[in-house]
């Protein structure tokens, strides 16, 4: 079982949503309800499949066998041998060599001293043949790998198919050809496509060869030699693998290289990387440092097309058919390998400790999945069996939390068990497998932050679907961190920086805003209260009506009513709407003092001497903001200065000369003089001038 860093990163992704979905006004009871091929994917999957649909049911048991030590670390292709066995073709590094799989046991059957086996072939005979990163095919026989064909004007050879005459196709880089190979080893052009390399061959009983290349992604259909079609235009830019199915039925995967990615086709796709000391033309069978994106597409008898499988996480790598028809395909990321039906009903089948699935058979004498990266075969041994278990992922409740009631929906024998623990994968801290629980029992494991849930489907028809554990975290308690207060002006100059100087005096608003930041660890849905009180008194009032249910961090405070000077307000916090009265917790926090003022300063003196305009001014809790006159009715207000040249007091002097404002001997003027309070709070006084 394995769960790297980004499965634990899908745990509390998956957490927190489950979270958020479950009812936090329900006693702090919430859920997590396992009903999709996601939710139900990601943790151990033995011998069961996982379908769209939210069912689990019975899958492929696999079997495990490693490549020999030196054979290479990637395994790239595979093909059934005609008495039974399997011959595996290795990539990079150390590769190039062609092992053999008999039951259990792998072994080096032959080596082409190239860097890698880009696909593997068997005529009707039986015999084995090879394309690598040169220009040759190779054919290995009694454990030797002798060069059958080289092809000229050809970098590499990527892709092999005989069709029902047993004549040999192959497709190369980087001219981008479908080559005929005749049973001496001469070859002719069939074929030449519009991209750079042919990565993918199928034969049909009609004697049609498909090609599908890299660079533009392109599905031919060649009817003879030179004459072809193109039957499709895929999205991406490779046509990764065809097969041929029932009714002249044809079925592709396409991948798409995620944006920014230096893909392996288009222009970069003639790039030849250097690895082992071996130049590689084309496409390589390295694994991918981007998942990219996937796509499988089916095509009937008219060539009508029809996409029945995506995923946009991550690409494809290999595709079969079994008896029927059905297609199974097998992903570049995550060692997992899907199917799906008519319906388009995809079922992931296999999840293996591999990150790719390069090769799987599902027909025929063998049936295996091929894993690389590291290269690793499994035979499948049954669909289904006594040991056909799903296990989830670890579900995390966030906080340590107590189980309650485990349902789900089934048939066929199941026996159903749970663990918990407080890490994120499993360790040796983690309480044991459960006994069996019956369908809507009480979860008998331990309290923990995180469990698990595990089905063992005990017949081939056992199903299991809507698994869904309700659970409790513990209550911890809200606290409140910070509590502010600022009047509307204020709250729309924090938002715009520093005012500029001679602006737009204040506008008094007797509402104040007032807000706090909560630290909430258990996410319980809060209330909260608010009291204030005058500074110095110790009666607490509050600033909201008892059937106020006040569940956001913030309150509009409308202070019209109050007299002017300080006040603290007392904000309290309490998760009694998602808790029992015996569990619910509180925390108060007070704030600093907050000045409320809604009486405008009072002139204490007003006089003009000639043109020399002297005002005294108070303000019962300042500063005084700002002073200025206008003449004879006229909206133009001018700005005077304060005596000490800065308004910073709640008591102020302006003694200044209006000359510029009012000339001497032009007769007698109205001066209204206007003072503002911090608060925005004005008064009017008018005066003449002589």
């Amino acid at each position: 079982m394995r769960f790297g860093a980004s499965r634990v990163l899908a745990f509390v992704t998956f957490a927190l949503a489950s979270l958020l979905a479950g009812n936090a006004r329900a006693v702090g009871t919430r859920t997590f309800d396992l009903d999709s091929l996601d939710k139900l994917s990601g943790g151990d999957l033995q011998g069961v499949a996982v379908g769209s649909d939210g069912v689990v049911r019975a899958g492929f048991t696999l079997g495990s066998v490693a490549l020999p030590q030196g054979a290479g670390t990637t395994a790239t292709c595979a093909v059934v041998v005609g008495d039974g066995s399997v011959a595996i073709g290795t990539g990079p590094s150390e590769g190039g060599k062609i092992v053999r799989v008999t039951g259990d046991r792998a072994t080096v059957l032959a080596d082409t001293k190239e860097n890698a086996v880009n696909a593997l072939a068997v005529d009707n005979a039986g015999n084995l043949y090879a394309a690598t990163t040169s220009n040759r095919i190779y054919r290995v026989s009694q454990g030797k790998a002798e060069v059958f064909a080289t092809l000229p004007e050809v970098d590499s050879v990527l892709s092999l198919a005989f069709d029902k005459s047993n004549t040999l196709f192959a497709g190369t880089g980087s001219n981008g050809t479908v080559v005929r190979v005749a049973p001496g080893g001469g070859s002719t052009v069939y074929f030449k496509t519009d991209d750079p390399f042919v990565v993918s061959l199928a034969a049909g009983d009609d004697g049609v060869i498909y090609a599908g290349t890299s660079g533009k992604g392109l599905l031919y259909r060649i009817t003879a030699v030179g004459r072809a079609t193109v039957l499709y235009d895929l999205p991406g830019e490779d046509v990764r693998a065809l097969a041929v199915g029932p009714n002249r039925t044809l079925y592709a995967i396409a991948d798409e290289e995620p944006a920014g990615t230096a893909g392996e086709s288009g222009e970069n796709a003639g790039h030849h990387a250097n690895i082992g000391g071996r130049a590689v033309a084309g496409p390589t069978p390295t694994p991918r440092s981007k998942p990219g994106k996937g796509s499988l597409w089916r095509f009937d008898a008219e060539g009508r097309p029809e996409r029945m499988m995506h995923h946009d996480e991550f690409h494809y790598l290999s595709l079969a058919l079994d008896e029927r028809g059905t297609p199974y395909v097998g992903a570049g990321a995550e060692g997992r390998a899907y199917t799906v039906d008519d319906a388009h009903t995809v079922s992931l089948v296999v999840d293996t400790g591999e990150r790719q699935i390069t090769a799987i058979s599902v027909a025929g004498r063998a049936h295996f999945v091929l894993g690389s990266d590291p290269a690793t075969f499994h035979r499948i041994l049954s669909v289904g069996g006594a040991d056909a278990i799903w296990t989830s992922k670890p579900l995390d409740a966030g906080l340590r939390a107590r189980f309650g009631h485990v349902s789900w929906r089934g048939t066929g024998a199941i026996e159903v068990s749970t663990r918990t623990g407080d890490t994120p994968a499993p360790d040796t801290t983690w309480s044991p497998w459960s006994q069996a629980i019956a369908p809507g029992g009480l979860a008998p494991s331990p309290s923990g932050r995180f469990v698990q849930v595990r089905a063992r489907l005990k017949d081939a028809a056992a199903t299991i679907a809507d698994v869904r554990i309700a659970f409790v975290t513990e209550n911890l308690r809200a606290v409140i961190t910070e509590v502010g207060a600022r009047e509307g002006h204020e709250k729309s100059a924090a938002k715009e920086g520093i005012p500029p100087s001679g602006g737009e005096p204040p506008k008094h608003d007797p509402v104040i805003h007032v807000a706090w930041k909560v630290d909430n660890p258990d996410n319980d849905e809060l209330r909260y209260r608010v009291d204030f009180r005058h500074e110095g008194q110790g009666r607490w009032i509050a600033a909201t009506s008892p059937d106020d249910i006040l569940t956001k961090p913030e309150l509009d405070w409308d202070t019209a009513a109050l007299s002017e000077g300080k006040y603290r307000l007392r904000v309290d916090a309490s998760d009694e709407l998602a808790n029992p009265p015996a569990d619910a917790t509180h925390h108060t926090l007070v704030s600093a003092p907050v000045l409320v003022d809604n009486t405008p300063p009072v002139f204490k003196s007003l006089e003009i001497t000639g043109r020399r305009l002297r005002a005294e001014l108070v303000d019962g809790v300042g500063p005084i903001a700002r002073v200025e006159v206008a003449i004879d009715g006229r909206t133009e207000w001018r700005p005077l200065s304060p005596a000490d040249g800065i308004f910073d007091t709640a008591d102020e002097l302006v003694d200044a000369d209006i000359s510029l404002l009012v000339a001497p001997g032009s007769g007698p003027h109205d001066v209204s003089v206007r003072a503002f309070d911090a608060a925005g709070n004005a008064v009017v006084r008018e005066i003449e001038a002589p």
